[in-house]
């Protein structure tokens, strides 16, 4: 098996994204790779009405231990001055480390990420500069809100 690059993971991740916000009829343009904060913009072409996407990409996302299980992406140390207001969105894309299976989806509105950020080292306050990482966790009982939300997206472009 080949080993997996991490930016073409994030690629697979971007386009699989692209293709189901096409599919459902949506003007979908990915940005110029380097973009900071933002990977697409889609467009209603009926309204005009636009959103920006962020996408995080894991080839296996979801993690378990004896009493839970949860999903986790890399957001890195600068997740909590990213851009937050109506119109900006997160998709996390879980590849479930099979790319013959569909990915797993979860749809998050930039106003309520940051209350599913973990810092690392976990309890370092992030505004001490003591950050070494920064993972958005979504605990299996919160997941339901997330998961396959398309219509998140759907309701902010009708």
């Amino acid at each position: 098996m080949m080993s997996k690059d991490r930016s073409l993971t994030g690629a697979a991740g971007e386009h699989y994204i692209a293709f189901r916000l096409a599919a459902m009829g949506y003007a979908v343009g990915l940005t110029t790779r380097g973009t900071r904060s933002v990977d697409m913009v889609v467009a209603n072409p009926d309204n005009g009405k636009s959103i920006t996407l962020d996408t995080k990409t894991m080839q296996e996302a979801f993690q378990r231990s004896r009493t839970d299980c949860w999903w986790k992406w890399r957001m890195g140390i600068k997740a909590y001055k990213k851009p937050v207001h109506d119109g900006y969105y997160y998709a996390l894309v879980d590849l479930k480390g099979d790319p013959t299976e569909g990915p797993d989806v979860f749809v998050v509105p930039s106003n309520e990420l940051e209350h599913l950020l973990e810092p690392h080292p976990v309890g370092v306050d992030p505004a001490d500069g003591k950050l070494t990482d920064v993972w958005c966790v979504i605990y299996e009982k919160d997941a339901e809100a997330y998961r396959e939300k398309w219509d998140t997206i759907t309701d902010a472009l009708a």
